[in-house]
C-alpha cells in the first residue's frame, strides 16, 4: 500500500524556495572542510614497532624469531611472506600463553637470515600498502 502524504493545514509552513540560501551554502562549505579534515586523519600513519629477538635453531640453517606482543594475524602474514622466498625451506610459527610468539625458519645453504627477513618484511609492507590503497578508494 502506498502511504498518503501528510496533510498541511497552514501553507506558510511549507518552504517554497528549495534553492540553497547563503546560510545553507556556508553549511555546505563547512561540511566539505570537515570531509577534508577526515581524509587528513585517515592519511596519518601511525607505526607500531615490533620487538624482535633472533636466535639460532638446532641446526646451522635453522633460526628462531621471537615476536613479543604479536598475535596470530601478524605471525601468519609474516610466515606467508617467508614461504615463497628463494632460500626458505620451511617457516612456521607457534604461539603459547607462556612464551612470546616464535617463528621457526629453515634456510638453504648460502642464504643469510637477515636478507630473507628484510625481503619478507618489505613484501609484507608492500602488500599492506596495496590493501590500504584499495580500501582508500572504497571510502
Amino acid at each position: 500500500m502506498a502511504k498518503k502524504p501528510p496533510i498541511v493545514e497552514d501553507e506558510s509552513d511549507v518552504d517554497q524556495d528549495l534553492s540553497l540560501g547563503d546560510e545553507d551554502k556556508e553549511d555546505s562549505e563547512e561540511d566539505e572542510d570537515f570531509e577534508e579534515e577526515e581524509e587528513e586523519i585517515i592519511e596519518k600513519k601511525d607505526y607500531k614497532h615490533v620487538s624482535l629477538e633472533l636466535t639460532k635453531g638446532l641446526n646451522e640453517n635453522d633460526h628462531v624469531l621471537l615476536l613479543k606482543g604479536q598475535t596470530h594475524g601478524f605471525c601468519n602474514a609474516l610466515v606467508k611472506q617467508l614461504l615463497p622466498l628463494n632460500g626458505v625451506i620451511s617457516a612456521a610459527y607457534r604461539i603459547t600463553t607462556i612464551k612470546p610468539a616464535e617463528i621457526f625458519i629453515r634456510l638453504e645453504d648460502g642464504y643469510k637470515i637477515m636478507d630473507i627477513l628484510f625481503e619478507s618484511i618489505e613484501s609484507l609492507r608492500n602488500e599492506g600498502q596495496e590493501a590500504y590503497e584499495i580500501f582508500k578508494k572504497l571510502i
